[in-house]
């Protein structure tokens, strides 16, 4: 119960923008209230008459904020109205004489609903308006008049025609009212939020213990589904199956097994659904949102890589539109990626320094269990400074230079080279991603369930990435020729390598020096060979014609051979030596000289630590790219 707490005290933080629209943000949903997707809109007066109508297109406009009752929120059969806007067949009175399906029942259990509301204490000049026109039961009649619905040749309302892909008869109806205000939108109107919520707050009984509260108040065994997105039907709550073995054999009744305070439930889902929308991660089909529970504060993204993580808090100190001025050739004269990541740092440092000492934050993991369920597959609470450390800890520890894409929400993304942590989807795409188009794609489950275990890893700083993770992602890095270059560098080898070093660097131990502490580590020694073999054959093909282009373009044999390297060391790095021998002699004498001394400084220690077939563990992939790194930067100072 604890995460229904949490929650409804996020809600009392944000009350105040309870049906606020905001930068075309996700709107906070009042209490009692739900959204639904309209396919017709009516206009009418404020003495009840028929004006116009129109019909919605699909698209964010279309959603609608609704009043609803606990049985209408959650049915999915029998008669339960919404109190304001509904379906056809329980606002217009006139719906079997344009059908033939007799649904005089639902109808009079709206308008006695809405006639309920219209005339108590809590009413507003809207709702009188639509219950003055309901009540003359015209309301297909004046559609049809105005081209908004259309009969077929029998008089008689068609499914054959649709609205957002939807039949006639099923669609949702919402009203805007001439002359009250400005829009006349009903749905919009803060009064009249606040008044149903009123109204209907004073028309539940049955109190008893919250057990999320803690308090005495109205409890409900019908919860709001529609947390993901406004077609989500799938629960977190719920307690319908009385004939299997939800609490048979335990309990007698439901109530027995847990009771929910009707308020809380709202102010929980409703902060959960609007935390979602907002800032979650919705992928892969699950949902994960990361908030701090008692200000209004944004917090960094753990599900981005480090750089986005904080892309989408407006007031941090970062300029991220100038990123074109790091690349240009006035910055160019150092190395661009490291005054990208200093800037970056220092308004990272001025973000923490924001977090007082009593802050919280959470963050809680969604995924369907069944259709109709859902279940919290990771949830965790603690102090916000606690928290962002964790984070920092992550973003220091794992990260590695690659080429990420970096701007703020909604806006075009510009690439950038510098050192960073990749987000927990691309770590489980290095493990188990393939290349079928021109990016990584996996199994929605298996990267649901990947990201899942990396959860812990982020807050808690004394969690380590799951060795079998790193070990599939190994397994990825042996095999460059099932991918385009790019992506096997950026998004698979880079990444691997910042999920080694997060394991890596513990106590005094740091990636920085790893050549230097593992000298003669046998898989390090392998590693910085295979790097010295590539290496070298690719500046044998950097050979150029006439017009500046390479001569000879195609996959080394080093990569050619790194799935049986890495498998059977010894006997592949003789079968890629002798097939170097022709592009040796393309090398000039400087760079055969140096070849031939980093190989000898590998070979040394090598044959001494074992030099045989036995395979090689994921260290020797870090220490090839370390020995690349040191190789091209040793033959640029020389050719500078």
């Amino acid at each position: 119960m604890a995460w229904l707490k949490t929650l409804a005290e996020t809600y009392d933080v944000y009350s105040h923008l309870a049906g606020v629209e905001k930068n075309d943000q996700a709107v906070l949903l009042p209490i009692s209230h739900s959204t639904f997707n309209a396919q017709i809109e009516a206009a009418i007066d404020l003495d009840g008459n028929f004006q116009s109508s129109q019909k919605l297109e699909k698209g964010s406009d279309a959603v609608t904020a609704i009043p609803v009752t606990e049985d209408s929120s959650a049915r999915s059969s029998g008669i339960a109205p919404h109190p304001l806007c509904d379906k056809l067949c329980y606002i217009a009175g006139d719906y079997a004489l344009y059908t033939g399906d007799n649904k005089e029942k639902y109808f009079e259990a709206y308008i006695s609903q809405l006639k309920d509301w219209a005339e108590s204490e809590y009413t507003h000049p809207m709702v009188q308006a639509v219950y003055k026109y309901l009540k003359k039961k015209t309301l297909i009649q004046d559609l049809v008049k105005k081209g908004t619905l259309e009969l077929d040749e029998v008089g008689r309302l068609t499914d054959n025609i649709k609205i957002q892909g939807l039949g006639q008869t099923g669609a949702n109806v919402r009203f805007r009212i001439l002359g009250s205000d400005s829009t006349g939108e009903v749905w919009k109107n803060q009064e009249l939020y606040k008044r149903y919520s009123s109204y209907y707050q004073q028309k539940l009984a049955d109190k008893k213990l919250c057990y999320a509260s803690g308090k005495i108040e109205s409890c409900s065994d019908k919860h709001p589904s529609k947390i993901r997105n406004s077609a989500d039907k799938a629960k977190l709550i719920s307690g319908n199956d009385e004939s299997g073995f939800t609490y048979r054999g335990r309990f007698v009744s439901k109530d027995q097994a847990v009771s929910v305070g009707y308020d809380t439930s709202q102010k929980a889902h409703n902060a959960l659904r609007w935390l979602i929308q907002k800032q979650g991660y919705t992928r892969d089909g699950s949902a994960i949102v990361c908030w701090m529970i008692n200000r209004d504060m944004q917090i960094p993204d753990i599900m981005e890589d480090s750089v986005n993580a904080y892309s989408g808090i407006d007031d941090f100190d970062f300029d991220f539109d100038s990123i074109d001025t790091y690349e240009s050739s006035s910055i160019r004269k150092s190395d661009t990626g490291k005054h990208f990541a200093e800037q970056f740092n220092h308004a990272v440092n001025g973000y923490a320094g924001r977090i007082k000492p009593d802050d919280r934050a959470a963050i809680i993991a969604l995924e369907a269990a069944t259709t109709g369920r859902l279940s919290i597959a990771y949830y965790d609470e603690i102090g916000a400074k606690q928290y962002l450390d964790a984070i920092l800890h992550w973003q220091n520890h794992c990260k590695w230079r690659r080429t990420v894409k970096v701007g703020k929400p909604g806006e075009e993304k510009k690439k950038v080279t510098c050192e960073c942590t990749p987000s927990p989807r691309d770590m489980a795409l290095a493990a188990f991603g393939v290349q079928r188009s021109e990016w990584l794609e996996a199994d929605t489950g298996l990267l649901r369930a990947t990201v899942k275990r990396l959860l812990p890893c982020i807050t808690q700083k004394s969690a380590k990435i799951p060795y079998d993770m790193i070990q599939a992602a190994a397994r990825r890095v042996s095999m460059p020729q099932t991918m385009s270059n790019f992506v096997w560098y950026n998004d698979v080898l880079c990444v691997t390598c910042a999920m080694i070093r997060y394991n890596y660097e513990e106590g005094n131990r740091n990636m920085e020096n790893f050549l230097k502490e593992n000298s003669n580590d046998r898989n390090v020694l392998f590693g910085r060979l295979l790097a010295v073999f590539d290496y070298m054959e690719q500046r044998a093909m950097f050979e150029k014609d006439e017009n500046g282009r390479v001569k000879e373009q195609r996959t080394t044999n080093a990569k050619r051979y790194w799935n049986a390297y890495s498998s059977r060391p010894a006997k592949t790095a003789k079968t890629i030596k002798q097939n170097l021998i022709a592009y040796e002699k393309k090398l000039n004498d400087y760079e055969r000289m140096k070849f031939e001394e980093w190989t000898g400084e590998i070979m040394v220690p090598l044959s001494e630590n074992g030099f045989d077939n036995t395979a090689l563990s994921e260290m020797y992939i870090p220490a090839y790219y370390q020995q690349m790194e040191y190789m091209k930067h040793a033959f640029q100072k020389k050719e500078q």
